[in-house]
């Protein structure tokens, strides 16, 4: 008899998430109130290729005093494609298999809620799919707010070796969601992350994020340069591959690659880096000159000053920095090698002032005014808070006891 019951139960229990779902389907077109959206860094890839997925909770349509209490979100991705080997590992008071430190990351410190780290399921070993789970729960009678584009909690997946080319999604296959009264939501907007798995068309040498060129990089020597491997897609993509590609120098009395992406000038001369994907190559002509040539002081303005790190390793090398903005609490900074970058969906938000992007440079705006210096952080673009009193006229102030920033500004 309790055999019958438990399969009972089970069997109810299935018909009430088919039936929620069905419910989702049939008003998500009316939503806007609540989103739940699977966002990835990119959107083209290659077999081999990690790639973060972000899992963004929206609640800004809500108002002030409504959210949510509790969410649980089953995400949902091909199993022949995606791997998670080398991101699991068993957590011994747990019990269980879950995600590695190091291979996801919870990009805001906020005390109204806990975040779960993100373990892996199957539900269906016979539908060909695998699902991860992620938990958010309130604190203390707190609600879970989202009011920036910030995902949640993002975490590591791997394309297989071998895979030909072929579009994939990864998606919300199920959620349970509590309101701030404890009762279950059903009317919610989702949205996937679409990628196609391929093998790119070709690769350009750039500098850090910058456009490519033909033009040769014209550099100093005795000096370390940082480069990226971009490949391109038949639709139009582009994904950085720096770690996946085999690099040299044709000329190792002129340029020596020390590490993917890492360069230093030895000597005088012109000499190219390539770089090397299967039957692909890139080329790049890097012509080093004296520190004291003229034409190193007619370089074109660069736009992005990256130091490149791989990205296993971006987020938790970045120490979280507290940011308000006219007393208002935006969602957290980031320590980069001594400077403070702000989130900037969030900071203009608050400042209210108008985000944007300019495609020529390929670098965010605001109020039509370029960045210059900027970090994608989690698909999320980060400024370099010196640079906003020059555009705005804004006071930065930083509190070296706290190491927290506050912006004040009357727009």
């Amino acid at each position: 008899m309790y055999v019958i019951n438990q399969k009972l139960i089970a069997a109810l229990l299935a018909l009430f998430m088919l039936l929620g779902c069905l419910a989702n389907t049939a008003m998500a077109a009316d939503s806007k109130k609540i989103s739940l959206d699977v966002i990835s860094n990119y959107t083209s890839l290659i077999p081999g290729q990690s790639v973060m997925v972000g899992v963004r909770i929206s609640t800004k349509e809500l108002p002030d005093d409504m959210g949510l209490r509790a969410a649980k979100i089953i995400l949902s991705y091909d199993e022949s494609i995606f791997t998670t080997d080398g991101n699991i590992r068993f957590d011994e008071t747990l019990g269980m298999d879950v995600w590695r430190g190091d291979t996801f990351f919870i990009p805001s410190s906020n005390n109204d809620y806990s975040i779960e780290t993100p373990y892996p399921m199957d539900i269906d070993p016979t539908d060909g799919r695998k699902e991860v789970t992620i938990s958010v729960s309130a604190n203390n009678g707190k609600l879970i707010r989202a009011t920036s584009d910030e995902a949640f909690v993002s975490f590591f997946l791997t394309v297989k070796e071998g895979i030909s080319s072929q579009n994939t999604s990864i998606k919300i296959q199920s959620a349970l969601l509590e309101d701030h009264s404890g009762k279950a939501i059903q009317n919610f907007a989702a949205t996937s992350a679409d990628i196609l798995v391929d093998i790119p068309k070709s690769i350009d040498v750039v500098r850090g994020t910058l456009p490519p060129t033909a033009d040769p990089f014209k550099v100093s020597v005795d000096i370390g340069i940082e480069l990226n491997a971009l490949a391109n897609f038949d639709n139009g993509d582009t994904a950085y591959v720096t770690e996946m590609v085999t690099w040299q120098s044709t000329d190792t009395q002129i340029l020596k690659v020390h590490s993917p992406g890492s360069i230093r000038t030895i000597g005088l001369g012109t000499a190219a880096v390539t770089v090397t994907l299967g039957s692909i190559t890139g080329k790049h002509d890097i012509t080093v000159l004296s520190p004291t040539d003229p034409e190193l002081n007619v370089q074109e303005e660069a736009y992005v000053i990256v130091t490149y790190i791989p990205p296993s390793q971006r987020e938790t090398l970045y120490q979280e920095i507290p940011v308000t903005v006219n007393g208002k609490v935006a969602t957290s900074g980031r320590m980069i090698e001594g400077s403070v970058y702000v989130p900037l969906r969030s900071t203009s938000d608050l400042l209210g002032v108008k985000a944007g992007y300019d495609s020529s440079k390929k670098a965010p705006t605001i109020n039509g005014t370029t960045i210059k210096e900027f970090k994608i952080l989690s698909g999320s673009s980060y400024i370099k808070a010196r640079e906003i009193p020059s555009i705005l006229g804004a006071k930065i102030i930083w509190d070296s006891t706290n190491k927290s920033l506050s912006i004040e500004y009357n727009s």
